[in-house]
């Protein structure tokens, strides 16, 4: 599991125009009246460093100067979300909480190895049942307070619908094909390979079944289906064996084509006209889509007004623009 600075948005984590006001000793930020102590930071970033280092990565002093600044400012963004929330009179949700402890609590076939991965994240068994009851209240803040609030148009959907239509609604050409393979290598030559795929087409034309003819004599692993391929859409495959399928008739086996493969007898089960996804059949999926963005959008936007809203002290240190921050050295 991951601390709370790798599960917001990355939205979220971008730095703040705050005051940078007189701090007392041993306070690292102040968020309206609540403090953000320098010993509850501290212990962050060791919780941080930790997380890394179980992933086989470890933070170097000048990773730390780059990621203090966006910690501190996960950790404001936190008491502003909990300011706003119990002004809100929100709760945990408990009982869910209590269940996603017992369902983690069971990943693991030991009570030692459950406490080594809690250490190994930075988290004690108390510290992350505070996260798991954090991120229960960012829910329900979040669904009365954006998601309650979103509400598609149905012309938006047919609009995004219209605007999409040839790149996700559409279902393009295809053809149903089976295949025989006579491949031509040192071993056989293209002569000795063309003399055989011709017997073999003899023998389908008098009648073999062309399935029980591809196992027998294929050399595709397709032969293990009969010499079904299935659908097959333009681009798929080598020209030679494309121009074949969409050219021959459903249940006639073509003449031969040669390609890089070898020799091959082509026979089309059906052909599939390009068709188009009615707009009923992916309305609710567009809708969830729609939704999906307008509440990441919605989410963001308002966050960021309660940061706005928000009195913020923050050090000097944790105002400065950053640098592009650097992936952490691996070992």
């Amino acid at each position: 599991m991951k601390k709370f600075i790798l599960l917001l948005p990355a939205v979220l984590l971008t730095l703040m125009a705050c005051n940078s006001a007189k701090l007392d000793e041993g306070v690292v930020a102040r968020v309206n009246n609540h403090e953000i102590l320098q010993a509850d930071f501290d212990a962050e970033i060791d919780g941080l460093k930790k997380n890394f280092e179980s992933q086989g990565q470890f933070l170097t002093d000048a990773d730390l100067e780059l990621i203090k600044p966006r910690l501190l400012d996960s950790l404001v963004t936190r008491e502003v979300l909990l300011d706003k929330a119990d002004s809100l009179k929100i709760l945990p949700d408990t009982a869910s909480v209590q269940l996603q402890m017992e369902q983690f609590k069971l990943q693991f076939p030991t009570e030692e190895d459950y406490t080594n991965s809690l250490s190994a994240n930075g988290f004690t068994e108390d510290s992350l049942m505070k996260e798991l009851e954090f991120q229960s209240v960012l829910q329900i803040l979040f669904e009365q307070e954006v998601s309650a609030k979103i509400s598609i148009a149905e012309e938006d959907i047919r609009a995004f619908y219209d605007d999409n239509l040839t790149t996700y609604f559409t279902n393009p050409e295809s053809v149903e094909t089976s295949h025989i393979l006579v491949s031509v290598s040192e071993e056989r030559s293209e002569e000795t390979a063309l003399a055989k795929i011709n017997e073999i087409k003899a023998a389908v034309d008098a009648g073999m079944d062309f399935a029980a003819a591809a196992a027998d004599y294929s050399d595709c692993p397709s032969k293990a289906n009969g010499g079904n391929l299935g659908p097959v859409l333009r681009g798929q495959t080598v020209p030679e064996f494309e121009e074949a399928a969409f050219s021959q008739e459903v249940g006639v086996v073509g003449e031969p084509v040669l390609s890089q493969f070898g020799y091959h007898l082509v026979l089309v089960n059906a052909k599939n006209d390009a068709s188009e996804t009615p707009y009923e059949d992916v309305k609710p999926l567009i809708q969830q889509q729609l939704e999906q963005q307008a509440y990441e959008a919605g989410t963001a936007s308002y966050v960021e007004e309660l940061k706005n809203s928000a009195k913020i002290i923050l050090p000097d240190w944790a105002t400065a623009e950053p640098s592009a921050v650097q992936a952490p050295a691996q070992s």
